[in-house]
């Protein structure tokens, strides 16, 4: 039997700020919601991203916008050094999780993913997958501060 092994490719990324970058990008005159899922932040599923001392946050339209175009920032970084390409990025589903740190900064970890293998539950759960490649995606974004703290790409077993 073949084991499947998770893959991450983590470049050497920095928390930077995206600012600059961010007035090149388009404007998002409007977002798909039927690619997004608002899932709320519980500590006991959501522990592997952020800490016990989290809270949940709500998210906006102008902030979904906001993160659709850090993410097209990013993602156009990440194309310029990596051999596992994400392709259109603002075409993928997205799993959303908000929440404030202890700083009261909202942050948010967004899950990417090109089709939904659970149609009928990914609104309701965290995606996790093993391997698949550029299909799948997360990035961890700090909204106040307009930070990239991390982004990765799945890769191929």
């Amino acid at each position: 039997m073949t084991q499947l092994l998770l893959l991450t490719l983590l470049l050497p990324m920095k928390q930077t700020s995206v600012d600059t970058e961010l007035n090149a990008v388009t404007h998002i005159a409007s977002i798909d919601t039927s690619k997004y899922a608002v899932l709320p932040f519980n500590s006991g599923r959501d522990g592997f991203v952020f800490g016990k001392e989290y809270t949940a946050a709500d998210l906006n339209d102008d902030e979904i916008k906001h993160i659709e175009k850090i993410i097209s920032v990013a993602i156009t970084e990440h194309n310029k050094q990596a051999k596992n390409k994400v392709d259109k990025p603002g075409k993928y589903y997205k799993q959303i999780i908000a929440v404030t740190n202890p700083k009261g900064e909202k942050e948010v970890w967004v899950n990417c993913f090109c089709t939904p293998y659970e149609k009928r539950h990914w609104r309701k759960g965290v995606v996790m997958v093993l391997d698949g490649g550029p299909c799948f995606f997360n990035i961890k974004i700090n909204l106040s501060t307009t930070t990239v703290m991390s982004l990765q790409v799945n890769g191929v077993a």
